[in-house]
């Protein structure tokens, strides 16, 4: 992947889902080799919803959480998303070309194809593949990177299909409740 590319595709988990945001709280912890960053949104500007099977559904909004998981010995980012009674949502991943930390903040580089899962409508799918594809042929990523967005993008497919992905089978309100009383 370029370098240009790398620098534009590169997020951290402190600034994602953060321009409606008014007012929240952000913990980043530290297990072995994965950070997790825990939001908890006190005032928005607005609500984010998405439209899931033509049913508007609120993934963010006062008192709402997104926990984060970003394993650094993987190529992929891990959204959990809660409402405010911690009730589970749903969850988002990015695949990633690299997971690391800048000042003990982590970041992921964005390989362009996302798996989104909706747990209400058993669905869980590839999404912005179009953009991994332009990414592709406009020379923003090499072949090698568009293969290895779809190898670590089938692999996630297969494990949570199969319940064996560790880091999806992990209760994760835990990690709100430590930091989150």
């Amino acid at each position: 992947m370029r370098r240009s590319v790398i620098e534009k595709r590169k997020k951290y988990t402190t600034n994602t889902y953060m321009r409606e945001a008014l007012d929240y709280d952000i913990v980043i912890a530290k297990e072995d080799n994965l950070f997790i960053t825990i939001k908890k949104y006190k005032k928005m500007s607005k609500v984010v919803s998405f439209m899931v099977n033509e049913h508007e559904r609120n993934y963010i909004d006062a008192g709402y959480y997104i926990v984060e998981f970003t394993p650094l010995d993987e190529n992929y980012n891990i959204r959990f998303y809660f409402d405010s009674n911690k009730k589970y949502i749903d969850y988002y991943i990015d695949i990633t070309y690299k997971n690391g930390v800048d000042h003990m903040i982590p970041y992921y580089i964005d390989l362009y194809l996302d798996i989104l899962h909706y747990e209400k409508d058993d669905i869980v799918k590839f999404v912005d593949e179009e953009e991994l594809l332009d990414a592709y042929n406009n020379k923003l990523i090499s072949k090698k990177d568009y293969e290895l967005a779809y190898r670590v993008g089938k692999k996630l497919m297969k494990e949570i299909l199969n319940h064996k992905n560790k880091f999806l089978e992990m209760d994760v309100v835990p990690y709100i409740d430590k930091y989150f009383s």
